[in-house]
């Protein structure tokens, strides 16, 4: 098969390039990566025909190919574009480099959205509130913080459900937390009276707590989880008891 014809039809963006960074020919993938016509790219440098690129880091990445046979790879955000790139340059002796490009924005943005959810893990679990976070309809723990694991006997109750995890509770507290995930309502309740197995040696301990239960959503707006809020105030509501 004829190289042009090659060129003309990969998924990925081309560059033929020469000794000065110079752009000779481009094909028609590039120009639909850059939303650019290939009359306005080529005869540019590289720099300029990829918006951004000019004085960056991954632009010196690339020069240090050098006209060596040593391929450079690099990413590349685009402000202009608002877009992430991953570009290699591929040397061909001292006056000809093919420099390839393809759009990776959704790995990248999928990266970067693991390491927020990753940091925000790490802030709830060290919240000075008690956080839970259950997963479906029958509210399977997924994540228990430092605060909550305290009001559990510092137990490991990670992938079971609530009603297996707390089988003691009143029925209605369930309830109410299936209730939040059928209709999406968040509920506030202040000074809720528990009664559980605090540190699961049998024994029950009747506290009152302060709770919020909310829906926990996918990023396509559904329903998947709930997350429980709890602050202990069983030394406040027992205070006026104490003193009379």
């Amino acid at each position: 098969m004829n190289a042009d014809v090659i060129v003309r039809h990969i998924v990925a963006g081309f560059f033929l390039v020469d000794a000065d960074w110079m752009v000779r020919l481009g094909n028609p993938r590039a120009s639909t990566l850059l939303r650019r016509p290939l009359s306005d790219i080529e005869g540019k440098a590289l720099w300029d025909a990829i918006p951004g690129l000019r004085n960056t880091s991954a632009a010196d990445k690339l020069m240090s190919s050098g006209s060596g046979t040593i391929e450079r790879r690099t990413e590349f955000f685009s402000p202009t574009l608002y877009n992430w790139f991953e570009i290699w340059c591929v040397p061909d002796g001292p006056d000809v480099r093919y420099v390839f490009f393809t759009d990776v924005t959704d790995r990248a943005r999928a990266m970067q959205s693991d390491a927020v959810r990753e940091s925000l893990r790490h802030i709830l679990m060290d919240a000075p509130v008690a956080i839970t976070v259950t997963k479906g309809a029958d509210h399977r723990l997924e994540m228990i913080n430092t605060a909550a694991r305290a009001l559990l006997g510092d137990r490991n109750l990670e992938g079971l459900t609530l009603r297996a995890a707390l089988p003691e509770v009143d029925s209605k507290i369930f309830e109410l937390i299936d209730g939040v995930f059928e209709t999406g309502e968040p509920v506030t309740m202040r000074d809720l009276v528990v009664t559980y197995d605090r540190n699961g040696d049998g024994h029950m301990y009747t506290g009152t707590f302060d709770v919020t239960y909310l829906p926990l959503r996918s990023t396509s707006g559904e329903i998947e989880g709930t997350i429980q809020t709890a602050v202990e105030t069983t030394r406040y509501t027992a205070a006026p008891a104490a003193t009379t």
